[in-house]
Protein backbone atom coordinates (compact mmCIF):
# COMPACT_ATOMS: atom_id res chain seq x y z
CA UNK A 1 0.00 0.00 0.00
CA UNK A 2 1.17 3.22 -0.74
CA UNK A 3 1.98 5.94 1.91
CA UNK A 4 -0.86 8.12 1.11
CA UNK A 5 -3.33 5.12 1.44
CA UNK A 6 -1.98 4.59 4.56
CA UNK A 7 -2.85 8.06 6.05
CA UNK A 8 -6.15 7.47 4.60
CA UNK A 9 -6.86 4.60 6.21
CA UNK A 10 -8.88 4.41 9.35
CA UNK A 11 -9.05 1.16 10.33
CA UNK A 12 -8.46 0.27 13.95
CA UNK A 13 -8.86 3.55 15.24
CA UNK A 14 -11.29 2.78 17.61
CA UNK A 15 -9.62 0.99 20.30
CA UNK A 16 -7.15 4.06 20.61
CA UNK A 17 -10.46 6.26 21.06
CA UNK A 18 -11.90 3.86 23.28
CA UNK A 19 -9.31 4.19 25.54
CA UNK A 20 -8.54 7.97 25.38
CA UNK A 21 -12.59 8.19 26.47
CA UNK A 22 -12.45 5.58 29.02
CA UNK A 23 -8.99 7.49 30.97
CA UNK A 24 -11.48 10.81 30.64
CA UNK A 25 -14.07 9.16 31.82
CA UNK A 26 -12.37 7.09 34.28
CA UNK A 27 -10.76 10.66 35.71
CA UNK A 28 -13.80 12.25 36.03
CA UNK A 29 -15.50 8.96 37.70
CA UNK A 30 -12.24 9.52 40.23
CA UNK A 31 -13.51 13.52 40.10
CA UNK A 32 -16.51 12.98 41.49
CA UNK A 33 -16.00 9.83 43.86
CA UNK A 34 -13.69 12.42 45.15
CA UNK A 35 -16.28 15.37 45.27
CA UNK A 36 -18.79 13.04 46.35
CA UNK A 37 -16.43 12.63 50.08
CA UNK A 38 -15.30 15.86 50.55
CA UNK A 39 -18.35 17.62 49.60
CA UNK A 40 -20.67 16.12 52.69
CA UNK A 41 -17.38 17.21 55.33
CA UNK A 42 -17.48 20.76 53.71
CA UNK A 43 -21.10 20.85 53.81
CA UNK A 44 -21.43 19.73 57.61
CA UNK A 45 -18.58 22.05 58.29
CA UNK A 46 -20.53 24.84 56.72
CA UNK A 47 -23.53 23.87 58.82
CA UNK A 48 -20.98 23.42 62.07
CA UNK A 49 -20.03 27.00 61.83
CA UNK A 50 -23.57 28.59 61.24
CA UNK A 51 -25.01 27.08 63.79
CA UNK A 52 -21.91 28.09 65.88
CA UNK A 53 -22.77 31.35 64.66
CA UNK A 54 -26.17 31.73 65.80
CA UNK A 55 -24.94 30.38 69.02
CA UNK A 56 -23.17 33.32 69.51
CA UNK A 57 -25.67 35.36 68.41
CA UNK A 58 -28.12 34.09 70.80
CA UNK A 59 -25.73 34.83 73.47
CA UNK A 60 -25.59 38.08 71.92
CA UNK A 61 -29.18 38.72 72.45
CA UNK A 62 -29.41 37.07 75.92
CA UNK A 63 -26.93 39.67 77.21
CA UNK A 64 -29.01 42.62 75.34
CA UNK A 65 -32.17 41.05 77.06
CA UNK A 66 -30.61 40.95 80.57
CA UNK A 67 -29.14 44.46 79.98
CA UNK A 68 -32.92 45.83 79.40
CA UNK A 69 -34.50 45.01 81.40
CA UNK A 70 -32.44 46.28 84.72
CA UNK A 71 -33.12 49.65 82.70
CA UNK A 72 -37.08 49.17 82.20
CA UNK A 73 -38.31 49.27 84.67
CA UNK A 74 -35.70 50.91 87.26
CA UNK A 75 -33.28 48.12 88.75
CA UNK A 76 -34.82 48.70 92.04
CA UNK A 77 -38.13 47.63 91.24
CA UNK A 78 -37.38 45.18 88.57
CA UNK A 79 -37.49 41.76 90.18
CA UNK A 80 -36.62 40.29 87.45
CA UNK A 81 -34.36 37.50 87.69
CA UNK A 82 -31.04 37.19 85.38
CA UNK A 83 -31.41 41.18 84.18
CA UNK A 84 -28.00 43.22 84.60
CA UNK A 85 -28.30 46.21 86.31
CA UNK A 86 -26.75 49.47 85.93
CA UNK A 87 -24.33 50.55 86.92
CA UNK A 88 -22.78 47.19 85.44
CA UNK A 89 -21.44 45.43 88.58
CA UNK A 90 -17.55 44.48 88.64
CA UNK A 91 -17.34 41.44 87.78
CA UNK A 92 -20.81 40.82 86.21
CA UNK A 93 -22.65 38.00 87.80
CA UNK A 94 -22.83 34.70 85.99
CA UNK A 95 -23.26 33.86 82.86
CA UNK A 96 -22.44 37.52 81.83
CA UNK A 97 -18.28 37.42 82.77
CA UNK A 98 -17.70 34.52 80.68
CA UNK A 99 -17.25 31.76 83.80
CA UNK A 100 -19.91 29.84 82.20
CA UNK A 101 -20.89 27.50 78.98
CA UNK A 102 -24.80 28.03 78.56
CA UNK A 103 -26.33 25.11 76.62
CA UNK A 104 -28.29 26.19 74.53
CA UNK A 105 -30.15 22.95 72.99
CA UNK A 106 -28.92 20.04 71.47
CA UNK A 107 -27.27 22.20 68.55
CA UNK A 108 -24.63 23.79 70.94
CA UNK A 109 -23.96 26.87 73.57
CA UNK A 110 -22.52 29.90 74.40
CA UNK A 111 -19.99 32.07 76.75
CA UNK A 112 -20.95 35.98 77.01
CA UNK A 113 -18.77 38.52 78.67
CA UNK A 114 -20.16 42.05 79.37
CA UNK A 115 -17.57 45.06 79.83
CA UNK A 116 -17.86 48.52 80.50
CA UNK A 117 -15.81 50.42 77.95
CA UNK A 118 -15.77 53.60 79.60
CA UNK A 119 -18.35 53.50 82.93
CA UNK A 120 -17.21 57.78 83.81
CA UNK A 121 -17.29 58.96 80.18
CA UNK A 122 -19.68 56.57 78.50
CA UNK A 123 -21.87 55.00 81.45
CA UNK A 124 -24.58 54.06 79.16
CA UNK A 125 -22.66 51.89 76.76
CA UNK A 126 -21.79 48.30 77.33
CA UNK A 127 -19.09 46.34 75.52
CA UNK A 128 -20.86 42.45 74.70
CA UNK A 129 -18.16 39.45 73.34
CA UNK A 130 -19.74 36.26 72.76
CA UNK A 131 -18.74 33.45 71.36
CA UNK A 132 -20.92 30.41 70.06
CA UNK A 133 -19.74 26.52 70.21
CA UNK A 134 -21.25 23.69 68.53
CA UNK A 135 -21.97 21.14 69.45
CA UNK A 136 -20.31 21.28 72.59
CA UNK A 137 -17.43 23.54 74.15
CA UNK A 138 -14.31 21.54 72.99
CA UNK A 139 -11.07 22.86 71.31
CA UNK A 140 -11.49 20.79 68.09
CA UNK A 141 -15.53 22.04 67.51
CA UNK A 142 -16.82 24.43 65.58
CA UNK A 143 -17.08 28.23 67.26
CA UNK A 144 -17.91 31.87 65.88
CA UNK A 145 -17.22 35.11 68.20
CA UNK A 146 -18.96 37.96 67.78
CA UNK A 147 -18.76 41.60 69.01
CA UNK A 148 -20.74 44.64 69.50
CA UNK A 149 -21.31 48.01 71.58
CA UNK A 150 -25.14 48.73 72.77
CA UNK A 151 -26.58 51.94 74.28
CA UNK A 152 -29.51 53.13 76.05
CA UNK A 153 -30.94 56.62 76.61
CA UNK A 154 -29.97 58.00 79.65
CA UNK A 155 -32.87 57.53 82.42
CA UNK A 156 -33.38 60.89 83.56
CA UNK A 157 -35.35 60.53 86.20
CA UNK A 158 -33.28 58.10 88.23
CA UNK A 159 -30.31 59.59 87.04
CA UNK A 160 -30.53 63.33 87.05
CA UNK A 161 -28.95 65.00 90.43
CA UNK A 162 -30.80 67.77 90.29
CA UNK A 163 -33.91 69.86 88.92
CA UNK A 164 -31.50 72.43 86.85
CA UNK A 165 -28.18 71.23 85.38
CA UNK A 166 -25.77 73.39 84.10
CA UNK A 167 -22.59 73.08 82.79
CA UNK A 168 -21.20 76.67 83.42
CA UNK A 169 -22.45 79.44 85.38
CA UNK A 170 -26.19 79.82 86.55
CA UNK A 171 -27.62 83.39 87.40
CA UNK A 172 -30.54 83.42 89.65
CA UNK A 173 -33.13 86.16 89.77
CA UNK A 174 -36.42 87.59 90.66
CA UNK A 175 -39.17 85.73 91.97
CA UNK A 176 -37.30 82.47 90.72
CA UNK A 177 -38.07 78.98 92.26
CA UNK A 178 -35.72 76.05 91.58
CA UNK A 179 -36.46 73.30 93.37
CA UNK A 180 -35.25 69.71 93.61
CA UNK A 181 -37.53 68.26 96.27
CA UNK A 182 -40.97 68.41 94.40
CA UNK A 183 -41.16 64.68 93.52
CA UNK A 184 -38.97 62.17 95.90
CA UNK A 185 -39.99 58.81 94.03
CA UNK A 186 -37.35 58.41 92.02
CA UNK A 187 -34.19 58.04 94.00
CA UNK A 188 -34.98 60.58 96.92
CA UNK A 189 -34.57 64.16 96.76
CA UNK A 190 -32.78 65.74 94.01
CA UNK A 191 -30.80 69.16 94.34
CA UNK A 192 -32.14 72.40 93.39
CA UNK A 193 -29.31 72.58 90.89
CA UNK A 194 -25.92 71.57 89.56
CA UNK A 195 -23.39 73.68 87.73
CA UNK A 196 -19.97 73.58 87.02
CA UNK A 197 -19.50 77.14 86.96
CA UNK A 198 -20.61 79.78 89.62
CA UNK A 199 -24.11 80.08 91.01
CA UNK A 200 -25.08 83.47 91.46
CA UNK A 201 -28.47 84.48 93.27
CA UNK A 202 -29.44 88.01 92.26
CA UNK A 203 -32.53 88.26 94.48
CA UNK A 204 -33.73 87.72 98.15
CA UNK A 205 -36.78 86.68 96.79
CA UNK A 206 -34.82 83.63 94.72
CA UNK A 207 -35.45 80.02 95.65
CA UNK A 208 -32.99 77.19 95.43
CA UNK A 209 -34.05 74.29 96.94
CA UNK A 210 -32.58 70.77 97.49
CA UNK A 211 -32.86 69.55 101.06
CA UNK A 212 -36.11 69.20 103.33
CA UNK A 213 -35.44 71.75 105.86
CA UNK A 214 -36.45 75.09 105.38
CA UNK A 215 -33.39 76.75 104.67
CA UNK A 216 -32.79 77.66 101.33
CA UNK A 217 -30.41 79.12 99.20
CA UNK A 218 -27.65 77.10 100.73
CA UNK A 219 -24.49 76.00 98.46
CA UNK A 220 -23.45 72.33 99.04
CA UNK A 221 -27.14 71.27 100.66
CA UNK A 222 -29.64 73.14 98.37
CA UNK A 223 -27.50 73.37 95.22
CA UNK A 224 -23.72 72.49 93.80
CA UNK A 225 -21.13 74.51 92.17
CA UNK A 226 -17.84 74.55 90.48
CA UNK A 227 -18.09 70.85 90.31
CA UNK A 228 -14.96 70.17 88.05
CA UNK A 229 -15.74 66.73 87.59
CA UNK A 230 -15.78 66.27 83.80
CA UNK A 231 -18.53 63.03 84.03
CA UNK A 232 -20.35 65.15 86.27
CA UNK A 233 -23.06 65.60 83.74
CA UNK A 234 -22.24 62.27 81.38
CA UNK A 235 -25.44 59.87 83.28
CA UNK A 236 -27.77 62.95 81.69
CA UNK A 237 -25.95 63.74 78.43
CA UNK A 238 -27.59 62.38 75.13
CA UNK A 239 -24.68 60.98 72.55
CA UNK A 240 -24.99 61.21 69.18
CA UNK A 241 -26.47 57.94 68.68
CA UNK A 242 -29.31 59.22 71.13
CA UNK A 243 -29.38 62.33 69.17
CA UNK A 244 -29.73 60.49 65.54
CA UNK A 245 -32.10 58.62 67.06
CA UNK A 246 -35.00 61.29 68.34
CA UNK A 247 -33.82 63.39 65.38
CA UNK A 248 -35.50 59.97 63.50
CA UNK A 249 -38.50 59.99 65.37
CA UNK A 250 -39.89 63.78 65.70
CA UNK A 251 -39.06 63.70 61.77
CA UNK A 252 -41.85 60.40 61.94
CA UNK A 253 -43.99 62.97 63.83
CA UNK A 254 -43.36 65.66 62.32
CA UNK A 255 -41.87 67.60 65.57
CA UNK A 256 -38.50 68.03 63.69
CA UNK A 257 -37.10 71.28 62.59
CA UNK A 258 -34.04 71.25 60.72
CA UNK A 259 -33.12 71.32 56.49
CA UNK A 260 -35.63 70.51 54.77
CA UNK A 261 -38.07 70.32 57.66
CA UNK A 262 -38.44 74.62 58.54
CA UNK A 263 -42.05 74.22 59.56
CA UNK A 264 -42.22 70.91 60.76
CA UNK A 265 -43.18 69.14 58.08
CA UNK A 266 -41.75 68.03 54.47
CA UNK A 267 -43.46 70.51 52.58
CA UNK A 268 -41.81 73.07 53.97
CA UNK A 269 -39.13 75.31 52.33
CA UNK A 270 -35.75 73.47 52.23
CA UNK A 271 -34.11 76.53 54.01
CA UNK A 272 -33.44 76.63 57.01
CA UNK A 273 -31.39 79.03 59.36
CA UNK A 274 -31.60 77.46 62.55
CA UNK A 275 -33.69 80.74 63.50
CA UNK A 276 -36.76 79.83 65.28
CA UNK A 277 -39.42 81.29 67.20
CA UNK A 278 -42.80 79.26 68.56
CA UNK A 279 -45.72 81.49 69.74
CA UNK A 280 -49.34 81.39 69.10
CA UNK A 281 -49.04 81.97 65.37
CA UNK A 282 -46.53 79.28 65.22
CA UNK A 283 -47.09 76.41 67.68
CA UNK A 284 -45.29 73.44 69.08
CA UNK A 285 -47.01 69.88 69.22
CA UNK A 286 -46.37 67.51 72.01
CA UNK A 287 -44.11 64.65 71.68
CA UNK A 288 -40.39 64.78 71.13
CA UNK A 289 -39.58 68.07 69.81
CA UNK A 290 -35.90 68.63 67.70
CA UNK A 291 -34.59 71.56 66.66
CA UNK A 292 -31.44 70.95 64.69
CA UNK A 293 -28.48 73.49 63.38
CA UNK A 294 -28.46 74.44 60.59
CA UNK A 295 -26.05 72.05 58.78
CA UNK A 296 -28.68 69.13 60.37
CA UNK A 297 -25.34 67.80 62.24
CA UNK A 298 -24.64 67.52 65.45
CA UNK A 299 -22.43 69.91 67.24
CA UNK A 300 -18.71 69.01 67.69
CA UNK A 301 -17.79 68.88 71.19
CA UNK A 302 -14.13 69.74 70.43
CA UNK A 303 -14.94 73.64 70.74
CA UNK A 304 -12.16 74.14 67.87
CA UNK A 305 -14.23 72.69 65.48
CA UNK A 306 -17.29 74.35 66.06
CA UNK A 307 -19.42 77.15 63.73
CA UNK A 308 -21.41 79.10 66.21
CA UNK A 309 -23.21 80.49 63.09
CA UNK A 310 -24.43 76.53 62.65
CA UNK A 311 -26.09 76.13 66.59
CA UNK A 312 -29.95 76.79 66.15
CA UNK A 313 -30.98 79.46 67.69
CA UNK A 314 -34.68 79.51 69.67
CA UNK A 315 -37.28 81.21 71.30
CA UNK A 316 -40.61 79.89 72.96
CA UNK A 317 -43.12 82.62 74.17
CA UNK A 318 -46.47 83.64 74.27
CA UNK A 319 -48.84 81.06 74.05
CA UNK A 320 -46.92 78.25 71.96
CA UNK A 321 -48.20 75.03 72.20
CA UNK A 322 -51.32 73.18 70.61
CA UNK A 323 -52.75 71.76 73.84
CA UNK A 324 -52.52 74.40 76.17
CA UNK A 325 -49.25 72.81 77.81
CA UNK A 326 -46.51 70.84 76.35
CA UNK A 327 -46.01 67.72 77.64
CA UNK A 328 -42.69 65.64 76.00
CA UNK A 329 -38.83 66.46 75.62
CA UNK A 330 -37.65 69.96 73.75
CA UNK A 331 -34.29 68.99 72.54
CA UNK A 332 -32.55 72.38 71.01
CA UNK A 333 -29.26 71.46 68.55
CA UNK A 334 -28.18 75.11 69.92
CA UNK A 335 -29.25 77.58 72.41
CA UNK A 336 -32.71 78.02 74.01
CA UNK A 337 -34.59 80.83 75.34
CA UNK A 338 -37.95 80.60 77.02
CA UNK A 339 -40.33 83.79 77.81
CA UNK A 340 -44.10 84.00 78.89
CA UNK A 341 -46.21 82.13 80.88
CA UNK A 342 -46.68 78.44 79.91
CA UNK A 343 -45.83 75.39 81.59
CA UNK A 344 -43.96 72.47 80.06
CA UNK A 345 -44.05 69.35 81.61
CA UNK A 346 -40.88 66.76 80.75
CA UNK A 347 -37.27 67.75 79.36
CA UNK A 348 -35.94 70.96 78.43
CA UNK A 349 -32.44 69.94 76.61
CA UNK A 350 -30.28 72.95 75.56
CA UNK A 351 -26.97 72.16 74.09
CA UNK A 352 -26.00 75.69 74.18
CA UNK A 353 -27.61 78.21 76.83
CA UNK A 354 -30.96 78.35 78.65
CA UNK A 355 -32.75 81.39 79.36
CA UNK A 356 -36.11 81.05 81.25
CA UNK A 357 -37.93 84.04 82.10
CA UNK A 358 -41.26 83.01 82.89
CA UNK A 359 -44.39 84.96 84.88
CA UNK A 360 -47.60 84.20 86.28
CA UNK A 361 -48.21 80.33 86.88
CA UNK A 362 -45.85 78.91 84.24
CA UNK A 363 -43.26 76.54 84.89
CA UNK A 364 -40.80 73.38 84.04
CA UNK A 365 -42.48 70.83 85.44
CA UNK A 366 -40.30 68.08 85.05
CA UNK A 367 -36.22 68.88 84.24
CA UNK A 368 -34.08 71.60 82.58
CA UNK A 369 -30.63 70.46 81.30
CA UNK A 370 -28.06 72.99 79.64
CA UNK A 371 -24.83 71.50 78.45
CA UNK A 372 -23.34 74.86 77.33
CA UNK A 373 -21.62 73.10 75.05
CA UNK A 374 -19.39 75.95 73.61
CA UNK A 375 -20.14 78.51 76.77
CA UNK A 376 -18.24 76.91 79.26
CA UNK A 377 -15.68 79.02 79.72
CA UNK A 378 -17.82 82.10 80.69
CA UNK A 379 -17.04 84.04 83.79
CA UNK A 380 -18.88 86.54 83.71
CA UNK A 381 -22.13 86.75 85.87
CA UNK A 382 -23.74 89.25 83.41
CA UNK A 383 -23.20 86.80 80.36
CA UNK A 384 -23.55 83.73 82.49
CA UNK A 385 -24.36 80.23 80.23
CA UNK A 386 -27.61 79.79 82.11
CA UNK A 387 -30.34 82.54 83.85
CA UNK A 388 -33.48 82.31 85.34
CA UNK A 389 -34.89 85.04 86.22
CA UNK A 390 -38.87 86.62 87.05
CA UNK A 391 -41.36 84.18 88.04
CA UNK A 392 -39.48 81.50 86.59
CA UNK A 393 -40.01 78.13 88.53
CA UNK A 394 -38.37 74.75 87.80
CA UNK A 395 -39.46 71.59 89.61
CA UNK A 396 -38.14 68.20 89.33
CA UNK A 397 -40.88 65.56 88.61
CA UNK A 398 -40.26 62.19 88.16
CA UNK A 399 -43.57 61.15 86.11
CA UNK A 400 -42.96 63.66 83.53
CA UNK A 401 -39.48 62.51 82.51
CA UNK A 402 -41.30 59.22 81.67
CA UNK A 403 -40.13 58.39 78.10
CA UNK A 404 -42.12 59.03 75.50
CA UNK A 405 -44.51 55.97 74.23
CA UNK A 406 -42.55 54.06 71.85
CA UNK A 407 -39.12 55.22 72.65
CA UNK A 408 -37.02 52.47 73.54
CA UNK A 409 -35.23 52.65 76.52
CA UNK A 410 -33.63 49.21 77.02
CA UNK A 411 -30.09 48.60 74.69
CA UNK A 412 -29.63 49.01 71.44
CA UNK A 413 -26.80 48.26 68.64
CA UNK A 414 -24.57 51.22 68.13
CA UNK A 415 -24.07 51.54 64.63
CA UNK A 416 -20.96 49.82 63.09
CA UNK A 417 -19.19 48.23 65.84
CA UNK A 418 -21.29 44.67 65.45
CA UNK A 419 -18.46 42.60 63.65
CA UNK A 420 -17.52 39.06 63.86
CA UNK A 421 -13.60 37.98 65.27
CA UNK A 422 -11.24 35.49 64.83
CA UNK A 423 -10.27 32.73 66.45
CA UNK A 424 -11.28 32.81 70.53
CA UNK A 425 -9.26 34.70 72.80
CA UNK A 426 -12.26 35.68 75.37
CA UNK A 427 -11.79 40.25 75.72
CA UNK A 428 -9.19 41.37 78.18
Amino acid sequence: MRLPEIFRDDRGVALPMAMIVLVLLTTLMMAFALLAQTEPVIAHNQHRTAQARAQAEAGFERAVWALSQGVVPPPAGSGVLGSLSSPLPVPPPDPYNGGVFVQNGSSGGFEVWVTSPDPLAQPHQRQITSLGWTPTKADDNAHRMIRGTVERFPLFSWETPCALCVRGDLQVGGNALIDGTSDPTCGGLKKGAVTSGIVDITSGSSVIKGDANSTNNQSGSDYLQGQTDPNLFAGITLTANNLKVLRERAKSTNTYFGPGYPDGSPAGSPTWSGTITFEASHKLKNGIVFIDTVSGNDIPTDQSAQNPSDFANVEIRGNPFDSGDFTGWIIVNGSLRINGDMKINGLVYAMNDLTYNGFGTGEIDGLAISQNIRDTNATAISSSDSSTTGNSRIKFNCNALQPPPDLNMGFTLVKGTYRELPGKVPPP
